[in-house]
């Protein structure tokens, strides 16, 4: 076939794809592609919910402990955060979809080994620690690559829109999925709950899978067609990519943008330690409520980013500039701020559902805009570090927000936290490149 004929069956394949499309937010729902990666990685969160309650609850009722469960979680994590980097650079050589085929399957199997090694048996520490740090270094393989997966799938004027559905679908499997995991715990026991976790990996692989057979589908055709149309009208050959841009050390020295971008990143990650510590020192302290008044609190997180991402997904072409996202991110701050003023419960669930919805807005529209703007070739590379320096962070976040709570409460801590992210945001607006990414 010709060129010509390929551009003009590209654009009318476009024209196909876009007409059913009445409703902008669920354009996405007309590619198969998306609708298995959408499918297969909520039953996967759902999923992920059954290992999170099973395996502190198998620790500390098998005579293992809370002492034992951190030395666990601790092999667990330590991998995770290091693999965000390997699974950053082989989704940029191997492609996201392959790093998260091979992620899946591979953890299909290692919970698959911990439900056969637990049931009806003891299993021992070392042994448990192995099966974590090994499912530790394919989760943090999989982060970059989930977050780069997009614009393989989709167009880009559906970025925006698909990052938002998926952004506020698995919001909902991850209020759903610890209500079920909680009952499948007391009901069947932990070994058959990770049995239930591995099914879901089972289900994500083979959706994956699946996505491969379609690779060359409508949306990635479109997408890439229409690359080669623009080109083919103006008349001139697709330039190579920049000597300073074949790396992504390169681009970071010579972009001046991302490097304050990666500050910002790491200022703002150091709240998650707040958000750890502080808040349940909130709940149980000035606030004078309950475990249940807590997880209502965290349920307003929750729903606040539901709502948040439905929207972003509403919003789609129309947000094209990273002022926007950090005007989200200014309210966010905001909200975060208005936690620690709040007097009772009810008023703390509605503060954090403010900051949940504008974290949502502000997400989804800062992962788009660079999916959208950042080079293609180096995006795993770069999610993989943005996810290592939240990783990297975390311990110190921890540390500081459990001495800081214990020295000074958790509501200045809060405020702290708040005065953080403000300082973040401020820099980020001070960057041009930034506001207009």
């Amino acid at each position: 076939m010709s060129a010509p004929a390929q551009i003009q069956e590209a654009e009318a394949a476009a024209v196909t794809l876009k007409a059913p499309s009445r409703w902008r937010m669920l354009a996405p729902l007309g590619n198969g592609n998306y609708r298995l990666l959408l499918l297969g990685q909520l039953i996967s969160l759902v999923g992920d919910a059954f290992y999170s309650v099973a395996l502190p609850w198998y620790m500390l009722t098998q005579g293992g402990g809370a002492a034992n469960l951190g030395l666990v979680l601790t092999a667990y994590g330590i991998p995770m955060g290091a693999a965000t980097l390997l699974g950053g650079w082989l989704s940029d050589k191997l492609r996201p979809r392959r790093v998260m085929l091979v992620s899946d399957f591979s953890r299909a199997l290692i919970v698959g080994a911990l439900a056969w090694l637990t049931f009806g048996a003891h299993m021992p520490l070392w042994g448990i620690a192995i099966l974590t740090a090994t499912l530790g270094l394919f989760d943090g393989m999989f982060m970059p690559a989930s977050n780069a997966v997009i614009p393989d799938l989709l167009p880009e004027d559906q970025f925006q829109t698909a990052n938002g559905l998926y952004f506020s679908l698995s919001r909902l499997a991850q209020m759903i999925g610890p209500a079920l995991a909680g009952a499948a715990v007391s009901g069947v026991g932990s070994a058959t709950s990770f049995a239930i976790d591995a099914a879901t990996f089972a289900v994500s692989t083979v959706t994956l899978f699946l996505i491969r057979s379609r690779a060359t589908g409508h949306a990635t055709a479109v997408s890439v067609a229409s690359e080669v149309a623009k080109v083919a009208k103006a008349h001139v050959e697709a330039a190579p990519v920049p000597a300073q841009h074949d790396s992504l050390w390169r681009f970071a020295l010579s972009t001046p943008y991302f490097l304050i971008l990666l500050c910002v990143m790491v200022i703002s990650n150091l709240i998650n330690g707040v958000a750890e510590i502080a808040l349940p020192a909130l709940a149980n302290g000035p606030l004078h409520g309950t475990a249940q008044g807590y997880g209502f609190m965290l349920a307003g997180v929750g729903g606040g980013g539901l709502t948040g991402g439905l929207l972003a997904s509403v919003l789609g072409q129309r947000v094209k500039r990273g002022v926007t996202a950090l005007f989200f991110f200014a309210l966010q701050t905001a909200a975060i701020f208005a936690i620690a003023l709040a007097p009772t419960i009810p008023v703390a669930i509605g503060c954090l559902g403010a900051f949940g919805f504008f974290n949502g807005l502000g997400s989804v529209t800062f992962q788009t805009l660079m999916q959208r703007k950042l080079p293609r070739h180096l995006l795993g590379r770069i999610f993989g570090v943005f996810a290592f320096c939240n990783f990297a962070t975390l311990p110190i976040s921890l540390a500081a927000s459990g001495f800081a709570v214990a020295r000074f409460g958790p509501q200045l801590v809060i405020m702290g936290g708040s005065a953080l992210m403000a300082g973040a945001v401020a820099i980020a607006l001070l960057s041009r490149e930034l506001r207009n990414l």
